[in-house]
């Protein structure tokens, strides 16, 4: 309990923010070409 008490809880919820947002930029979907998607797809 004490390392709580000792806790920068500011800096702490920081670095919560900061891996959240990371997190939800790499979650959104990226612009791809049809032959990355399906490689094995011919005409």
């Amino acid at each position: 309990m004490q390392e709580i008490d000792q806790m920068d809880m500011l800096g702490f919820l920081k670095v919560r923010a900061w891996n959240s947002n990371r997190a939800k930029e790499k979650a959104e979907p990226k612009q791809r070409f049809i032959d990355e998607v399906w490689p094995d797809l011919k005409p």
